[in-house]
């Protein structure tokens, strides 16, 4: 295991490091969550700022390695977007996305974006998917339950999330942060995903950018 990641007792299955290069051991498992907490680029942060919530109303894509650039630089411009004015953008874009391809080891991959001010999936619950891939950019992070907070009886009896947060209040990614999240799919790991949920944002003001890959 690295020898950087910030844990703690509580919190087991969930490394948290401030290296990128952490999130593969997501894989290990003992972990649900794998998240690089990182800095806001400045450039980025200029780019994503001009984006109004219903520019990327949740599009999305098959993509690959040789293929990511120009499947992004299309999903943009189908939303009448220049792709050439979010080059700093675009390249963290692929810079995720290789990491994801590296820990995804050939699977196939699925992109998602989208901005929106607007609630998502307000309630807590665990992905069927292999692994996942989060990264806002913009106004509130994903919102998240350690293993001694969530009672999975309650969540996957489709409870109600005040039954089904047992103590404290959800950990939150912050912009920019990255997170790969196991989900129930993955062998070995059905009934330990990750619990989490989209933030509350509804009437906040505030427009989310969200960036998404799937395998």
């Amino acid at each position: 295991m690295p020898s950087t990641p910030l844990a703690t007792p509580e919190t087991p299955r969930h490394l948290i490091s401030e290296q990128p290069c952490d999130l593969r051991y997501v894989t290990a498992p003992e972990l649900n969550l794998s998240l690089w907490r990182r800095r806001p680029i400045e450039t980025v942060e200029r780019e994503v700022a001009c984006l109004r919530a219903t520019d990327l109303p949740d599009i999305r894509c098959r993509t690959s390695p040789p293929t990511f650039d120009e499947d992004i630089g299309a999903l943009l411009s189908a939303q009448g977007l220049n792709p050439s004015a979010f080059s700093a953008w675009l390249a963290d874009l692929r810079r995720l996305a290789d990491l994801f391809f590296a820990v995804c080891a050939g699977r196939e991959v699925s992109v998602r974006l989208e901005t929106t001010d607007a609630d998502g999936c307000p309630r807590f619950h665990v992905d069927r998917t292999y692994l996942r891939l989060l990264c806002t950019y913009r106004g509130p992070g994903t919102e998240w339950l350690t293993d001694e907070q969530v009672d999975r009886d309650a969540q996957a009896s489709g409870a109600p999330n005040a039954r089904i947060v047992r103590i404290g209040e959800p950990c939150r990614f912050l912009p920019f942060w990255v997170g790969i999240l196991k989900g129930d799919a993955y062998p070995g790991n059905a009934g330990r995903g990750l619990v989490h949920r989209s933030p509350p944002t509804a009437g906040s003001g505030q427009t989310r950018v969200l960036f998404c890959l799937d395998c």
